[in-house]
């Protein structure tokens, strides 16, 4: 037990020293990966207007093809603007979509479940970031009437930085806002327009190649982990905290005896 338990404090070190935090939001921006001048700056958000078209046949199958503008970067919450970003004055920075998915009557009117979403950014003309598979994304409308809809929505997707404008660490996108819809129908097909507001937010983290506990003890394997959600490191870190109480415990104790 005397040399188990060295053993496992040294290997939650190492895992609490080389993960990284899975929800962390805040990226760096480098406006000067484009050729712009302004410095690299810190943003947890940026705010977009958007509008879309949407295609829905009598199943409740639907595609959509939208996109907009980008009009502020915010930090360290979604409501202060960061300053001197060169953003509508140096650069532009827009976001182009596809999306396919189904909806279904709710007691309020309709949820939308996205089983598609390909996500696009540019700076200018040129690429910095996509999204490379959507992770979860829903949809809710409620009509006021028969044309009309009001509703939000909710859009994750891995996403891939390009290029250097986004820190290349980020892992994910959540895309959020608010649909005003307007609908008319042709046969067994509905066509809809969707504009809103939105604000595009990012998590950070990759996955790592940690050794096996096994491994430090001689043994051969060693194992692919990927990041824990935060409460695992919670759980991990009080049980093998207590461990490392108890051994101390022990080690004064027979000390003190000895004394």
């Amino acid at each position: 037990m005397r040399r188990i338990l060295p053993i496992i404090l040294i290997t939650v070190v190492l895992i609490f020293i080389n993960a990284p935090l899975p929800y962390a939001s805040v990226v760096t921006i480098n406006p000067r990966a484009i050729g712009e001048p302004e410095q690299s700056f810190a943003a947890s958000s940026i705010g977009l207007n958007y509008a879309s078209a949407v295609s829905q046949t009598i199943t409740g199958a639907f595609s959509e093809t939208g996109g907009g503008a980008f009009n502020n970067f915010y930090f360290p919450d979604r409501t202060s603007v960061v300053d001197k970003t060169g953003l509508n004055k140096d650069y532009r920075l827009s976001a182009f979509y596809t999306a396919s998915g189904t909806a279904a009557p709710s007691p309020q009117g309709f949820t939308a479940s996205f089983n598609t979403f390909d996500l696009q950014i540019y700076a200018n003309q040129s690429l910095v970031g996509r999204s490379t598979g959507v992770v979860t994304g829903t949809a809710h409308l409620v009509p006021d009437s028969l044309v009309h809809a009001s509703g939000d929505f909710d859009v994750v997707v891995n996403f891939a930085a390009v290029g250097g404008f986004f820190s290349s660490n980020i892992r994910t996108a959540e895309f959020t806002g608010l649909v005003d819809s307007s609908t008319v129908s042709a046969g067994s097909t509905f066509y809809s327009v969707h504009t809103g507001s939105g604000n595009l937010s990012f998590t950070t983290g990759v996955s790592q190649t940690l050794t096996a506990l096994d491994t430090l003890i001689g043994g051969p394997q060693s194992a692919m982990i990927s990041n824990p959600e935060p409460g695992t490191f919670v759980l991990l870190g009080s049980g093998l905290g207590g461990l490392a109480m108890f051994y101390f415990w022990q080690k004064w104790r027979k000390t003190d005896i000895q004394l």
